[in-house]
């Protein structure tokens, strides 16, 4: 799951301030997927 997240991460470009909205969605979006 620690992959999907940095491979996620890692092919946005994201800032500091966007972490959280993003890590929330990216959450949801895996709990969709499972």
């Amino acid at each position: 799951m620690e992959e999907f997240y940095r491979d996620h991460i890692k092919n946005e470009e994201i800032t500091m301030d966007d972490v959280p909205k993003r890590w929330k969605a990216v959450t949801e979006k895996w709990l969709d997927s499972n």
